[in-house]
């Protein structure tokens, strides 16, 4: 593994950044609007998210707080690099650059997370904590209410029921904003659908709606179930269960029916809302910007539409998360209508 800069004491970092800015020349200014802290317990991570972070400093200025952790090691042992992302900004070959101090912390040098976090952020910047290891009993409020946006994945978690748990209790003690990149990357699919009803004869046919059925690859079953959910509290539908069989409850008393298939490599693949008469299908390949919607309704001709989707990257779904402000209300409100879906260990 290449290292991710420049080796330092982990005691002279500040003096060690200060010394990379005195010897750069007048082409070279830093600049920074947030504090990103990653954190993984990764092994081959420190390499990608270097990549990753060097990826979208070109679009958002940050100080990168980026710790690889293996709490389980034998040994205690900390080390600590830091290194700067640069990009040309205009005419005239000036460049803007972000600092990057990365930490690999083993052992009992693990439990210094807090303090290593709070005394290398950026003044008083807002502070995006990025984890993207599972979160673990007891939380740790201290750190917790010092985050301003906690970005996290349930596509990647194992135990999602447990995770789901931790982050509303989180939330519950704190007034960090909960980000949820498997949300954030369901824009472009929530955007798409609702532009499907946007004509009068589709808009009619939103009450009579009995079945929804997704295709999506097997890592993308939570990604699923968050759009289910989205749908039903946009729709006011009210998740029953009987014999051990879900269904929804439209507000007019009508049954639902939903389905998910895993099929395929990369997130959802299609979502088909059906009822008598009618259906609505929206479809995307793997490598492809674009959705196919392909609208079926009573006395109209089929109807084809092609809308931009972007594509689901994990640098493009980063960017968009760190380029918000406020909170997700609608993210607690879906989670909410699918809970008891929400599969645990």
């Amino acid at each position: 593994m290449n290292e991710p800069g420049m080796p330092v004491e982990i005691g002279r970092i500040d003096k060690e950044l200060g010394k990379l800015w005195e010897a750069s020349d007048d082409t070279k200014s830093r600049a920074s609007l947030i504090n990103l802290v990653i954190y993984s317990e990764d092994p081959g991570s420190m390499e990608s998210n270097t990549e990753l972070l060097s990826s979208i400093a070109s679009q958002h200025a940050f100080r990168a707080i980026l710790i690889l952790a293996d709490p389980g090691a034998v040994t205690s042992e900390a080390k600590a690099w830091i290194s700067a992302h640069c990009h040309l900004s205009g005419k005239g070959g000036h460049q803007i650059c972000s600092e990057q101090i990365t930490f690999r912390l083993d052992g009992e040098s693990a439990s210094a997370l807090p303090s290593i976090v709070f005394s290398h952020l950026d003044s008083d910047l807002p502070l995006c904590f990025w984890s993207q290891a599972e979160f673990r009993e007891p939380l740790d409020e201290q750190l917790w209410s010092w985050v301003d946006r906690l970005i996290f994945d349930s596509r990647t978690w194992v135990d999602p029921a447990a995770q789901f748990q931790l982050t509303s209790r989180i939330c519950a003690v704190t007034e960090t904003v909960l980000c949820d990149l498997n949300w954030t990357r369901l824009h472009p699919w929530r955007f798409a659908m609702a532009n499907l009803f946007d004509h009068s004869a589709a808009l009619k046919c939103l009450p009579e709606i009995s079945s929804v059925h997704i295709e999506c690859c097997p890592e993308s079953s939570t990604t699923s179930l968050l759009l289910l959910g989205w749908l039903a509290d946009r729709l006011g539908w009210k998740l029953q269960s009987l014999l051990g069989s879900h269904s929804f409850l439209t507000p007019q008393g009508r049954e639902v029916g939903f389905e998910t298939t895993c099929r395929g490599e990369n997130g959802i693949s299609s979502v088909v809302l059906s009822g008598a008469g009618f259906s609505f299908r929206l479809h995307r390949e793997a490598s492809s910007g674009f959705f196919h919607a392909t609208l079926a309704l009573p006395g109209v001709p089929e109807t084809l539409l092609t809308l931009g989707s972007g594509r689901e990257r994990l640098t493009d779904t980063l960017l968009a998360e760190l380029s918000r402000g406020g909170r997700h209300p609608l993210y607690p409100r879906a989670l909410a209508a699918i809970s008891p879906l929400v599969p645990g260990d």
